[in-house]
């Protein structure tokens, strides 16, 4: 993959450094060694070897949030749904009763502990192909309200989509929240495996533009002009907005929700499983 060099800011919070390398492509078995992307090498990674979650870079969110945190979500996110075993973290959607609600899941946040300004993230992922489902790796910044400081969707899948994931930005303009979405299509007549193998999903972000890629394969490119235009005033009084600041990542599998248009799972679901084999961040060589 040819990802071109440009500045980062890496924010490393009571967190250690892991010097490993980077893995494109499917396949179920553990991805430990390949190449770093042109330009980037490894500047901080989970890897997710030991046997619970690590604190020095997780927080798990609990409860349901203001609104279905936003986006009438029907699940009570609790830590127990996220697991660390052989190698992979595991959240797991489940039909359940808690708090009032019928289902749960988890949802883990690296905010101030692990945050980047611009650079190369990507993981290796493995999604559940269920109605209802709503697995995501993305990026919220560490400061600001939403969407006014921005919000980076490095992947979302809805759950019956078993062919199709997407990315999108999320940001203000004149007329208030605005996004730019695109979706990627794995090939199921050519015999690609669809969401429910594991999938490299990454980002290239720079001051100049924003790169998504699944699989060492870009599917869709937003240059800056289109979040913060010459003519734009939205921005003007904060010109690091909304895309040049620290942002954190987020992993979460959520049940229900707009994004499907509320769609639910069916009678006889009794959980899903998002497995991630590990998350990384890429600083540029000098």
């Amino acid at each position: 993959m040819a990802i071109k060099k440009q500045l980062m800011s890496l924010v490393l919070l009571s967190a250690p450094m892991l010097l490993l390398a980077s893995c494109n492509g499917g396949g179920a078995s553990k991805a430990k060694k390949g190449d770093e992307p042109d330009g980037y090498t490894l500047t901080w990674s989970d890897e997710f070897d030991g046997d619970e979650l690590d604190n020095d870079y997780w927080t798990p969110l609990i409860g349901n949030g203001a609104g279905g945190w936003g986006n009438n979500e029907l699940q009570y996110y609790t830590k127990e749904n996220a697991t660390v075993k052989d190698g992979f973290l595991t959240i797991t959607a489940k039909r359940e009763e808690k708090e009032g609600f019928h289902f749960t899941s988890s949802r883990l946040v690296t905010a101030r502990k692990i945050s980047t300004t611009y650079g190369y993230m990507e993981a290796r992922i493995s999604l559940p192909a269920v109605r209802g489902m709503w697995p995501a790796f993305w990026m919220l910044p560490e400061t600001g309200s939403w969407p006014y400081a921005g919000e980076i969707d490095i992947m979302e899948n809805r759950g019956a989509s078993e062919y199709t994931t997407s990315g999108a930005l999320h940001y203000s303009n004149a007329a208030g929240h605005t996004y730019v979405s695109e979706t990627h299509s794995f090939s199921k007549r050519s015999g690609e495996e669809g969401i429910t193998g594991f999938h490299t999903y990454g980002l290239e972000w720079t001051d100049e533009e924003m790169t998504w890629f699944v699989d060492g394969k870009e599917f869709f490119n937003v240059p800056a002009r289109t979040w913060h235009p010459s003519s734009s005033t939205v921005y003007s009084g904060d010109p690091d907005s909304p895309f040049n600041k620290p942002f954190h990542i987020l992993l979460n599998l959520a049940v229900g929700g707009t994004f499907d248009n509320g769609a639910e799972p069916p009678s006889d679901f009794t959980s899903g499983e998002m497995k991630v084999d590990y998350v990384r961040i890429f600083d540029p060589v000098d």
